[in-house]
């Protein structure tokens, strides 16, 4: 008796064993990611002591701490939104939660909530998913930010454009949206918008000399928290930054494919295209880095050392560099909005990763085919939005934490459009072009089985499309049961379609993810002259030190001076700090040397007939240009610049940057910018851009007039008082 019950005992025990290893392999255990930081399985996150779990497609539960909610479950029907199906439920259920939060910004089937309707937020929106998924709210929202024919640019540094002047990434939605739709009015209509809106940056803030655009980067529009602190708005409007150049670049392709179609002269765009892409790849080169540069300084040929993960990732999907995006500084994460991080700053751009941002490194990753990359950043972005149960505007780069940031925000639309990014631009595959919707999916093998989006509208059909196994190749491709040899849908089609599409089922070797430890760069130096000796701060975590003189590398010394400081001419010197790492600070605010019979002023108010002021005010309504002249006691190479006041609003926002044009000898040599410097700040002076001018001996003329491409973003005030004319001989 006692050897039959161990018997039993022995076979229960069996049995037991045996269930516990069936379960151990089930699909919901396979590790699909395993970091020191945190875990993905197929329904789960795991983080530490915190776990999001999808119950099913429509569920999620987290532990993850201060969250308003520890649970999500879909309450909204969403059947005019395409379905996504997969063996899965972590990724089925991040899916419905992302278009959820989209549907809940729509306001009565028409339109985007007016709290999210920014320029910024609509682009980048729209291109990510939204002008696929909401082809005619996204087109009437893009409506709203249109004013004279021209894209509005959003509130920003200084008053707005032409310091900002990112708008042009709605071009690239209002392209997506024709290309989905193929609505001709549609496209008859937002040629014309490009076109004025491209036409005014040209006037205004394109370089002839460069060959590129001036201004802030995009989106990066908190100065303090991507630029170096002592950079006035005018200063940073004579940078060129990376991710304004890609955008730049890109609304040109936009406004030349749409010329094409209209049977539109395009050639000079072209032109300027061609000759934007050379200086991208040329002008944003780090020696010693294989990333391109965040922006270049105004002057000479020296750049920032930080990367900028927006900009490289866009110029990745558009073709505008060839490097591969596995030299883009990516951390355990995600991509941060550049590295190395700004010392002493609040977490909002400055150690931070945005969901947005990540996306489109994910997709960059997907054009490239890199598997590990798609892999990692797939899982990066799925990481916050299960843990958070919502898509976050941004969280921290050291602990993916969204608490202590700057400022923060739930169900971001941007952030929920670019989720929905990673299942049709990576997962799926999905390129729009003009004629066809083409297909490249990237699935790791982590994520095998069978991906289905289905009610996917495109032109006058219905899409239902089926992705068998895992690879970075599509080996088969059918539709409708006949097998193709290209993976495209033409738009002239109708009705409903099946599309099936078969992978290679195979691992690339040798693929590369440049990930990086969170490192913040030394502090930038204050350099100062005195004596004859430059001297700068010590910075703590510095090794050592660069010192350029015009532009070129002087020396490298772990002395914070340099005596023995002479000068014949004008002469221009800063300092950069240097870690053990190799992180470069950025440099310091320049230091001009030069003998005062090389600067002259002139005061404004003496070329205005019978005026009682100190200065001179122009205003919009004026009828008449202002004349000056300057008289040169030698021909030479010279710096002009005007000492202005533009109290219409505060610093760091508005839309009331003042605009200008400039001509010499009625030959035009660019537009005149004033930032605001302050709200009522009337007597707080700074200088404008500076312009490099040709002076003959004797009396050379000048005219300041205000032109149709003048016009700021509030299109009514667009006053400056100036007070000086400053002249700086080079030579």
């Amino acid at each position: 008796m006692r050897n039959i019950q161990l018997h039993e005992y022995i076979s229960f025990v069996l049995i037991l064993l045996s269930v516990v290893s069936i379960a151990a392999c089930t699909s919901d255990n396979n590790l699909i990611f395993k970091s020191n930081q945190f875990k993905v399985y197929p329904n789960r996150v795991e983080q530490g002591e915190f776990i999001a779990i999808a119950k099913n497609n429509k569920e999620i539960h987290s532990t993850y701490p201060n969250l308003k909610n520890n649970n999500w479950k879909l309450k909204r029907k969403l059947f005019n939104y395409p379905a996504y199906q997969s063996t899965h439920t972590l990724l089925n259920a991040v899916y419905n939660l992302s278009i959820e939060e989209i549907d809940r910004k729509v306001l009565g089937d028409s339109i985007f909530s007016l709290e999210y309707i920014t320029t910024n937020t609509l682009g980048y929106s729209g291109m990510l998913s939204m002008a696929l998924l909401h082809p005619k709210i996204c087109q009437n929202s893009l409506l709203q930010r249109v004013k004279n024919d021209r894209i509005i640019q959003d509130s920003g540094t200084g008053g707005s454009w032409p310091l900002s002047s990112d708008r042009l990434i709605w071009a690239i939605a209002a392209w997506d949206i024709y290309k989905v739709t193929g609505d001709n009015d549609w496209l008859r209509r937002t040629y014309f918008i490009i076109k004025n809106s491209i036409e005014d940056d040209i006037n205004v803030i394109w370089d002839y000399h460069s060959h590129l655009f001036k201004g802030e980067a995009s989106f990066l529009n908190w100065r303090e928290q991507s630029y170096p602190a002592w950079m006035s708005p005018t200063d940073i409007y004579e940078t060129y930054s990376l991710s304004n150049q890609v955008i730049h670049y890109k609304a040109l392709q936009v406004l030349i494919e749409m010329g094409n179609l209209l049977n539109k002269d395009i050639q000079k765009y072209k032109h300027i295209s061609e000759a934007l892409k050379a200086s991208i790849n040329d002008k944003f080169k780090i020696d010693t880095k294989k990333y391109l540069s965040q922006f270049r300084y105004k002057n000479f040929e020296l750049v920032s050392e930080h990367s900028d993960g927006l900009g490289e990732s866009l110029a990745n999907i558009w073709q505008v560099n060839k490097k591969s995006v596995k030299n883009i500084p990516v951390t355990s994460f995600g991509i941060p909005c550049f590295h190395p991080q700004i010392p002493n700053l609040p977490n909002y751009h400055n150690n931070t990763i945005w969901p947005f941002v990540q996306s489109t490194w994910n997709w960059a990753a997907a054009e490239n085919k890199n598997i590990k990359a798609v892999k990692l950043g797939l899982v990066s972005s799925i990481r916050s939005t299960a843990l958070f149960l919502t898509n976050k505007e941004n969280f921290l780069i050291d602990n993916g934490d969204f608490q202590n940031t700057e400022h923060n925000s739930d169900a971001n639309l941007l952030s929920a459009s670019a989720s929905i990014s990673n299942f049709l631009h990576v997962l799926m595959g999905i390129r729009l072009t003009t004629d066809q919707l083409e297909f490249e999916p990237i699935i790791p093998r982590e994520f095998k089985g069978k991906q289905i989006l289905s009610n996917l509208k495109y032109h006058n059909s219905i899409l239902h499309i089926e992705i068998l196994g895992f690879g970075n190749k599509i080996s088969s491709f059918t539709f409708d049961g006949i097998p193709y040899k290209r993976a495209v849908v033409p738009k002239n089609i109708e009705g409903h379609h099946k599309v099936v599409i078969k992978m290679n089922n195979q691992i690339p070797n040798n693929e590369n993810v440049n990930l990086v430890e969170n490192q913040t760069s030394p502090a930038t130096p204050v350099l100062s002259y005195k004596n004859e000796q430059l001297q700068w701060n010590n910075i703590q975590t510095a090794s050592h030190y660069k010192v350029y003189r015009n532009g070129e590398l002087l020396l490298e010394t772990k002395d914070n001076y340099m005596v023995e400081v002479n000068f014949d001419r004008p002469v221009e010197f800063c300092v950069q700090a240097i870690d053990s790492l190799n992180n470069h600070s950025f440099l310091s605010k320049p230091v001009i040397l030069f003998k005062s019979k090389y600067e002259k002023f002139l005061e404004a108010e003496l070329f205005q007939n019978k005026s009682k002021s100190p200065f001179v005010v122009f205003k919009k309504t004026d009828k008449e240009p202002y004349y000056f002249q300057i008289k040169a006691t030698q021909a030479g190479n010279y710096k002009l610049s005007f000492l202005y006041a533009n109290g219409n609003g505060n610093v760091n926002e508005g839309d009331k940057c003042a605009s200008r044009s400039l001509w010499q000898n009625s030959g035009y040599l660019g537009s005149i910018v004033f930032p605001q410097r302050g709200k009522g700040n009337w007597n707080d002076y700074g200088y404008s851009n500076t312009f490099k001018v040709k002076l003959k001996k004797g009396y050379n003329f000048f005219k300041i007039s205000f032109e149709e491409f003048n016009n700021n973003m509030n299109g009514e005030r667009n006053d400056v008082r100036i007070d000086k004319i400053r002249l700086l001989r080079m030579e």
